[in-house]
């Protein structure tokens, strides 16, 4: 649903925006709502979003 339709920082941007301290929070329940809803794509995508907003490290492997 989200992953290929926006990037990353698009997607940081606006959870500043919206939720301003609490965007990490917020980025939070959207992995967790994408992983419990099967959506691996999704989940995947809010993840990183999730580990960057909180300054951890990713590689390209899985998590």
């Amino acid at each position: 649903m989200f992953a290929g339709n926006f990037d990353q920082e698009s997607a940081i941007e606006a959870a500043v925006e919206l939720y301003g301290v609490d965007a990490t929070t917020a980025v939070a329940h959207c992995a967790l709502e994408a992983y419990f809803d099967r959506r691996e794509a999704d989940h995947e995508f809010w993840f990183r979003i999730f580990a960057q907003l909180r300054g951890i490290p990713l590689s390209d492997s899985k998590h």
